[in-house]
């Protein structure tokens, strides 16, 4: 059971802070001009360690390792899906796509962490 902290409550708003850090970043280098990135694309690997310390907070472990699995099972997917529907892989559209799915599957699993270490304070 874990007790409430305001080092806690930073990575509650972890991604919200990512976030804007990351947009202002892109803004100011205009690398969406330039690379087509997006605050989402530099927010990653933040969202991930803030997964990390965040399910230790909870679990008193860490879950990186299925995060892990399951982000290479995502690539399998999207590999396949690929495949399947377009007939081809094209690297550029497949690694862009498989980016921001890690995105949107970081941001789940940090919105679910936090759900489930409220419910394990209360």
């Amino acid at each position: 059971m874990t007790t409430f902290s305001p080092i806690l409550l930073l990575w509650y708003i972890f991604p919200l802070i990512v976030l804007l850090v990351a947009q202002i970043i892109v803004k100011l280098l205009s690398l969406t001009k330039r690379f087509q990135l997006k605050a989402p694309d530099l927010a990653v690997p933040f969202l991930i360690y803030g997964i990390h310390e965040l399910s230790v907070a909870t679990f008193t472990t860490s879950i990186f390792p299925y995060y892990f699995i399951s982000i290479l099972s995502l690539g399998i997917g999207l590999a396949f899906f690929h495949a399947y529907f377009y007939a081809e892989i094209k690297y550029g559209r497949f690694f862009k796509m498989y980016w921001r799915s890690v995105y949107l599957l970081s941001l789940l699993l940090h919105s679910i962490l936090v759900i489930v270490n409220i419910i394990s304070m209360v």
